[in-house]
């Protein structure tokens, strides 16, 4: 086994399933188990027999079981729709969260403290005439009715189509793919990303475009949910109050993930998923608030966010640990065309230099040189430098929360809560790029609300120096921008080949082994239900040349 290999063997060892639930739910009798393709614990009536072709091992259904019942549930459970997520190449991630309530102040959605269980099934068509695995997995009351199963046994490079089934009630259908072989050449991947969605703040306009796009993948990098109360008719926060409790979270995400345009978005292709801030608070950093007032209260808030995000998403990675922290930190391959380190920037991270202020002067913050200060942590730096240098693609991705370019004027630092905050970490980023000796290394970026392109240099991502990486920033799907602060900057001191601080939309990726070729897409407007949308810049970087330009 490679060291590659083994890199990812450890993580697979570390985030193996929350399997308990359904155990119990086993011991209960609360539903037949048809235990299909992802079960550890042999087959049943329903995936009669198990066969290996070569390399791959499928599963050969009989008969379809029957769902579980729905004891006590007397309305759609589904109203949060389904989703999939962190794909690989025999087996992807699949999620729905029961609710028939969505404002429902326990956060339980209207199920209260009851157990339940679904069906989940996996088809090679949407009219499910091609079922290729299925299984029962726990709804529990203990994770907020959230569902996440591995349906596993899949054939490499494959479009799926999946659903869940619970009494006479059936799942809207989402639409799944695995991941090509690692070993496999590909000669394309489409994929979108996206972050920062204030749902308070307008409405999602790019989202039916995104499900136009049939991407392969989407990625979401950050800022899912926000804490901040307001908004006005079919876009007001239920909570009166920013978060403080599990239930105050899961009302949250409710509230977010009832709107059908995500839902839809959800459903075309598997996510894969970061977090920022937003998703505790604004600009917390590890276990430090955003106010120092609030650090008595902080840790049952903190603790209470992760898990709520665990239960909201369809990710590989094991529910919260005893103290309440999340492995989020992960990488996958595609092929021989590109591999993905997503990265954690905040929960390891120190806290932001000098107060966090805004446009702080360095020479007035010696706190800035510190080389001790970290955004990733230690243990992650490790894990990334080490992977980088058994990249095996193309292609080495970075799906990430801030802005890793220096947006610095003279000594004037604009923002410490980006990588400009930590620069001797963003130091030993590019160094780490530049000791893997690779090339072709691109890097994802949200949080800041504007659509962005620029090259990334050695020793400090200036306009000056060897270019180890490229980055392309996502416009806010919905967030504020910052159009009229930053029209009066000079941009082009920055050595921008594109800036954009005001439009809303996402942005769009086609990778080959020849050329990346990204396309910004803004919509016109945020303050309707739908919207007109336009590429706004194309940038292109040729595998094997450093430096991208503007097409």
């Amino acid at each position: 086994m490679t060291s590659g290999d083994e890199l990812r063997q450890d993580l697979s060892n570390r985030v193996l399933l929350h399997r308990r639930k359904f155990l119990g739910l086993m011991a209960a009798g609360a539903g037949a188990a048809v235990l299909g393709a992802c079960s550890s614990s042999g087959g049943s009536e329903g995936a009669k027999a198990t066969t290996t072709t070569g390399a791959r091992t499928t599963t050969s259904l009989g008969k379809p079981m029957p769902p579980p019942e729905a004891k006590g549930i007397d309305s759609d459970p589904f109203l949060l729709g389904v989703a999939s997520g962190d794909p690989l190449a025999t087996s992807v991630i699949l999620w729905t969260r029961l609710a028939t309530d969505l404002v429902d102040p326990t956060g339980l959605g209207g199920l209260g403290d009851a157990d339940h269980a679904v069906l989940w099934e996996v088809a090679g068509d949407k009219a499910f005439t091609e079922l290729v695995a299925s299984g029962t997995e726990p709804a529990g009351a203990e994770f907020g009715h959230s569902v996440h199963v591995e349906a596993d046994g899949l054939q490499p490079d494959t479009w799926y189509w999946y659903r869940f089934r619970i009494g006479t009630y059936t799942s809207p259908v989402g639409k799944t793919r695995t991941t090509p072989a690692d070993d496999a050449e590909v000669d394309q991947l489409r994929f979108a990303f996206a972050s920062c969605q204030l749902r308070t703040a307008g409405h999602w306009t790019s989202y039916p475009h995104l499900v136009a796009d049939e991407p392969d993948l989407v990625f979401f990098l950050g800022d899912y949910i926000y804490e901040y109360p307001g908004g006005t008719g079919d876009l007001e926060n239920p909570l009166p109050a920013e978060p403080q409790t599990l239930a105050d979270y899961r009302v949250l995400y409710a509230y977010y993930q009832g709107d059908q345009r995500i839902q839809d978005a959800h459903a075309v292709a598997p996510w894969v998923i970061t977090w920022d801030d937003h998703e505790v608070e604004n600009n917390y950093a590890a276990g430090v608030p955003e106010k120092a007032a609030d650090q008595p209260t902080f840790p049952a808030r903190h603790k209470a966010a992760y898990q709520a995000f665990w239960e909201a998403h369809p990710m590989r990675i094991d529910p919260p640990a005893k103290d309440g922290s999340l492995l989020v930190y992960r990488d996958f391959q595609y092929g021989k065309l590109a591999r993905f380190f997503v990265l954690d920037g905040r929960q390891h991270r120190s806290d932001q230099a000098c107060d966090d202020k805004i446009g702080i002067n360095a020479d007035d913050c010696p706190e800035l040189g510190d080389a001790d200060r970290t955004m990733l942590g230690t243990e992650q730096e490790q894990w990334l430098s080490t992977g980088l240098k058994h990249g095996g693609a193309t292609w080495t991705v970075l799906p990430q929360q801030t802005v890793v370019k220096a947006l610095v004027l003279g000594s004037i630092v604009l923002n410490v809560d980006q990588w400009d905050g930590y620069p001797a970490a963003r130091t030993r980023l590019l160094e780490s790029i530049q000791d893997a000796g690779i090339e072709n290394v691109v890097v994802l970026t949200g949080d800041i609300h504007a659509g962005g392109a620029a090259d990334l240099r050695l020793p400090d991502a200036g306009v000056t120096g060897a270019i180890v990486a490229h980055e392309f920033v996502g416009p806010a799907i919905s967030s504020p921008g910052f159009g009229a602060i930053a029209s009066g900057l000079d941009l082009s001191a920055f050595g921008l080949a594109y800036a954009n601080f005001e439009d809303h939309g996402y942005v769009r990726c086609t990778v080959t082994p020849e050329r990346w070729t990204t396309e910004f897409l803004v919509v016109d407007t945020i303050d309707a239900p739908t919207s007109a949308i336009k590429v706004d810049a194309t940038v292109e970087v040729l595998a094997g040349t450093p430096g991208m330009k503007r097409i």
